[in-house]
């Protein structure tokens, strides 16, 4: 069997003048869970929208299990796509029970079916115990779980979740998303998910698809986003990162931190300017009365502390370390990278 279950070729879409997807290729596999991350306005929302057939693409084509979605000549209804999708705001119907909001869907089934089917999402889900209850008296991870088991009640061929998350306080965030991610994985559903969120893109996902301007920079698993991104604005999107100066060097690259080894080793001649991306995590801090960096900024996050470090060329780092709690601003420290770290080097 074909391991690609959903196949985008060349999709573009434009609302007047604003261009929101343009040339975009995308492939999803069976049973894999892929998290479009992106910042707000980029397009990833309507990405989903063409897949679903809520937008019409200007131009390209989209394929489901070799099925002909949309293309030259074609334009399946959202209703005959075998496509089930999950809104940002759940889309409850208010004056339906949990069980009555999940046999909506499958209501031109038998009778027998639909209890079938319903015991299986109910188990799936566990919410069996909600199912007499009305959307106003869930909380916003129960009602969470009740769109899911009402989208999985149908049993679609392409999951579609539109920050599913985002409604949720931070508190119930991390919680409600690792029961959903449980529920995905057993029901062996494939997933596209959208987010702005890189840490919920990295916890739920298979891949990563980092979106910027209208098309897709990278598509990888989350470590090789975080660790080998391709382009600056991947190293951005896929967590905290800061940007310094260097030249290369052969392996290495000379910076204002002194000399650090670039991870990738590509066509960069030596004496090529660029720019290194430096995560929080990558240097450690020491108090030094001579040292040639300056603590400017200092916040308390419980866990761990973040300095924000001034070089002696005027560039500003982060470091985030769960001791030296006690430093303060305007102290001198030296600054060395972490044992094994690499760095990622960019053209200017």
């Amino acid at each position: 069997m074909d391991k690609v279950l959903l196949k985008c070729r060349g999709i573009s879409k434009r609302f007047s003048e604003v261009i929101a997807i343009t040339g975009l290729d995308l492939d999803l596999n069976h049973g894999e869970i892929v998290s479009i991350l992106g910042s707000s306005g980029c397009g990833k929302t309507t990405l989903l929208r063409l897949i679903a057939g809520l937008e019409k693409p200007d131009e390209g084509s989209i394929e489901l299990e070799h099925k002909r979605l949309f293309g030259k000549d074609i334009n399946v209804p959202p209703n005959k796509r075998g496509l089930g999708m999950v809104f940002q705001e759940y889309a409850l119907f208010p004056h339906l029970s949990v069980r009555e909001n999940i046999l909506f869907g499958i209501s031109t089934l038998s009778k027998k079916d639909q209890e079938t089917k319903l015991k299986k999402v109910l188990d799936l889900t566990r919410i069996g115990k909600l199912i007499s209850r009305f959307p106003s008296e869930l909380s916003g991870g129960e009602q969470q779980r009740v769109a899911l088991a009402r989208t999985l009640a149908t049993e679609p061929s392409l999951l579609l979740m539109d920050e599913p998350f985002s409604n949720l306080d931070a508190s119930l965030r991390g919680s409600v998303r690792n029961e959903v991610r449980g529920i995905l994985r057993d029901s062996g559903s494939t997933t596209l998910f959208v987010t702005h969120d890189q840490e919920e893109a990295f916890s739920i996902s298979d891949r990563v698809a980092i979106m910027v301007d209208g098309n897709i920079q990278q598509i990888d698993p989350p470590d090789k986003i975080y660790f080998w991104p391709n382009t600056k604005k991947v190293a951005s999107l896929s967590g905290s990162c800061d940007f310094i100066e260097g030249i290369t060097k052969g392996e290495s690259i000379e910076t204002s931190l002194g000399s650090i080894e670039r991870r990738t080793h590509s066509m960069m001649e030596n004496g090529t300017n660029v720019v290194v991306a430096v995560r929080p995590n990558d240097f450690v801090m020491t108090p030094d009365p001579k040292g040639n960096n300056v603590v400017i900024r200092k916040e308390f996050r419980g866990d761990d502390t973040l300095f924000w470090v001034k070089t002696r060329s005027g560039e500003t780092i982060r470091c985030k370390h769960k001791i030296h709690t006690t430093l303060f601003v305007g102290l001198r420290v030296t600054l060395a990278p972490e044992k094994y770290v690499k760095f990622n080097a960019f053209l200017k």
